[in-house]
């Protein structure tokens, strides 16, 4: 059983709607629906919270959706590669101020750069 069905089975079987879920987490109603379709599903913190709302472990959620499991680890890529991506960022800005002051002639840089 997938992380949606299992969530899905696991409010109803508590007499949950999809509504009281969502204020309970502080989210809407459209993203519990959304889970439960299988369309999206929640990040790590808020899996572990349901994990304990709905009292199904974590094992065996990540063990049944390989689809889940997916979007976990591109969501852990994602979040390792934010530093890089802003240090490139950087460094590009920093050239292209350095670019710019030998442009207008702040900077006398001999070719240096291009």
């Amino acid at each position: 059983m997938n992380f949606g069905q299992k969530l899905q089975t696991a409010r109803i079987n508590m007499n949950l709607t999809q509504q009281k879920i969502a204020d309970d987490f502080f989210i809407t109603r459209q993203t519990v629906s959304s889970w439960e379709n299988g369309n999206s599903y929640p990040d790590i913190m808020t899996l572990l919270k349901l994990s304990d709302y709905f009292g199904f472990s974590m094992d065996e959620i990540l063990r049944e959706d390989k689809k889940m499991r997916l979007f976990l680890d591109k969501q852990d890529v994602k979040h390792d590669l934010r530093p890089v991506y802003r240090s490139l960022l950087l460094i590009s800005m920093i050239l292209l101020v350095i670019e710019l002051l030998d442009l207008f002639s702040v900077i006398k840089l001999g070719g240096w750069l291009g």
